[in-house]
């Protein structure tokens, strides 16, 4: 009884609302699709988040990594940098030591033999002193005899030449000991390639130095032209610059066979000092030109040379400041062109 009013019931409210019946229906057969769609899009939102972020956390590994890497890398090109540095200092004391050994060696023969004639002269002085002694000291029946004795032993002093020859080899000594001094002061510029001070410097000074350096490697083989203007002095590292022209003068003499010309310029630009150094050597060709300052490359066979050279050079340029070029033609010879700011507030190591 009680179950057929409450079916009387619901079907009397279904019929009462027939068109919330109805919608009732189409929502739920609605609501499925979109809540499954939800639930998708929510899963598929999770897994993109979480790949998202085990690939930062492995991007942020790989950058780790490779900072480390060139954290390692510019160490050890900084150490193969200063390897050959050293390896540089190495060959230019190399090459002073034998530029001062011809200088001490005709120094140390000069005061061998101006000991020799000053012994012989002593000799002579000492007959002399002789003769006097004996003439102060002879009777009549001697004194001709003594007199005789002494104006020989004049005679041999007059002519003796020993005074004028160690006179002349005393010069040549000095001659000497100044060409030692210039190296040596020349070599101050050098001594320590890695000096940070910053110092107004006549960049004239630092070729004629450089040449002198490496005079053991151009003489009786290459004739030096020096076209150097009047220059303002420059802001820079003067060890560095050193290094800079002593590595192109040292390529500009491997490059160049016997009868070489070489040719240093200086000049002044507006805001800017150029020095060229021209060689008429072997010529670089077209396909290697781009790369010869690039580090570790070389045309040299193994052995003779590390390929960072020019490389360095191009580094402590930029340092600077300043640009460096190069033309070359095969057959005919290379320039290399320096160019560095007059004022240079910093440079980099």
């Amino acid at each position: 009884m009680v179950s057929d009013i409450a079916g009387t019931k619901s079907r009397a409210s279904c019929n009462e609302f027939p068109i919330l019946a109805d919608n009732s229906r189409g929502i739920e057969s609605h609501m499925s699709p979109l809540l499954l769609t939800l639930i998708f899009l929510s899963l598929a939102l999770a897994g993109a988040a979480g790949f998202f972020y085990v690939g930062q956390a492995r991007l942020r590994a790989r950058i780790t990594e490779l900072e480390e890497e060139g954290r390692k890398k510019e160490a050890s090109q900084a150490q193969v940098m200063h390897t050959t540095k050293l390896a540089s200092l190495g060959q230019m004391i190399a090459g002073v030591a034998h530029e001062i050994n011809t200088p001490l060696g005709f120094v140390k023969s000069n005061a061998e033999v101006i000991g020799d004639l000053l012994t012989e002269y002593e000799q002579a002085v000492a007959k002399c002193m002789t003769g006097v002694d004996f003439l102060l000291n002879a009777d009549a029946a001697t004194f001709e005899r003594a007199k005789t004795a002494v104006a020989r032993v004049r005679m041999e002093l007059a002519n003796a030449k020993g005074l004028v020859e160690a006179r002349e080899l005393l010069t040549d000594s000095v001659d000497g000991l100044k060409q030692m001094s210039a190296l040596v002061v020349n070599l101050k510029g050098f001594a320590r390639v890695d000096r940070d001070g910053m110092d107004l410097v006549d960049l004239n000074d630092c070729l004629q130095s450089a040449l002198t350096i490496a005079s053991h490697q151009l003489r009786d083989r290459v004739t030096v032209t020096r076209e150097l203007g009047k220059l303002p002095k420059v802001r820079c590292m003067p060890s560095q610059i050193n290094q800079v022209f002593l590595n192109l003068i040292t390529n500009a003499a491997q490059a160049m066979g016997e009868e070489g010309r070489m040719v240093v310029r200086s000049r002044v630009l507006t805001d800017t000092v150029e020095v060229s150094i021209e060689d008429n050597g072997a010529g670089i060709p077209d396909n290697v030109l781009p790369k010869i300052f690039d580090p570790f490359f070389t045309t040299k066979n193994v052995g003779e040379g590390t390929g960072l050279g020019l490389s360095i050079v191009h580094k402590i340029v930029q340092g600077h400041g300043g640009t460096i070029r190069v033309k070359s033609e095969v057959g005919k010879g290379t320039t290399f062109v320096v160019e560095l700011p007059i004022q240079h507030k910093d440079a980099k190591k």
